[in-house]
């Protein structure tokens, strides 16, 4: 019962309400099933926190004023995975997991995500349960964590990479601007991206 999630579909605004895109799903989760997350989360974050930057935005604030002070240009491009939540492979999530966190806690990551159900209610009307196949749950503790661990392995390039959750700045800095050079890993970057999302 714990892993039993109700969605709620909230319309976003200025959008047509036929289409299935212009909502926004957010699972309610039980009490207990979210304490549990707590728990975990803040037993795994000093691992966590050995793994990620704690402040990617003010890292790439101060990355941006030390080439500025170098009289260097810094050209971005920032990515905002579209679906992220909703598009984890949980196998491929666990496969991860396991190199970079300890045993106990990809057990629970995959207890929590194996075999979770959810419904739909929507105004009056409420779908039958289906099985998440995929995806992290809207409204999960774990969720931003478990997705920053998904993302953190991303390949290197000459590229400088900030991530926080499904936002991904890809940065470079020259004398002159490269954007050849900038392109052509951004191009190798989404094709990783996309094969990690299957």
């Amino acid at each position: 019962m714990w892993k039993q999630a109700k969605v709620i579909a909230l319309e976003k605004n200025g959008k047509d309400p036929k289409l299935a895109s212009s909502y926004r799903p957010i699972s309610l989760l039980s009490v207990c099933f979210k304490l549990l997350e707590r728990v975990a989360l803040q037993r795994v974050s000093p691992t966590v926190g050995e793994l990620l930057s704690s402040d990617q935005v003010a890292a790439l604030t101060k990355h941006i004023e030390n080439g500025f002070q170098q009289k260097l240009k810094t050209g971005t491009v920032f990515l905002d995975l579209t679906a992220a939540y909703d598009t984890i492979w949980h196998t491929a999530l666990l496969v991860k997991l396991s190199r970079c966190t300890e045993p106990w806690f990809v057990q629970l990551a995959e207890l929590l995500l194996r075999k979770s159900y959810f419904r739909v209610h929507m105004e009056s009307s409420t779908s039958s349960w289906h099985l998440q196949k995929n995806g992290l749950p809207q409204g999960s503790v774990l969720a931003p964590t478990l997705l920053n661990l998904h993302t953190n392995d991303l390949p290197v390039t000459k590229c400088n990479r900030f991530t926080y959750v499904d936002d991904i700045c890809c940065e470079m800095q020259a004398k002159l601007s490269d954007e050849r050079s900038l392109t052509s890993h951004m191009e190798k970057k989404s094709q990783n991206i996309a094969g990690d999302r299957g």
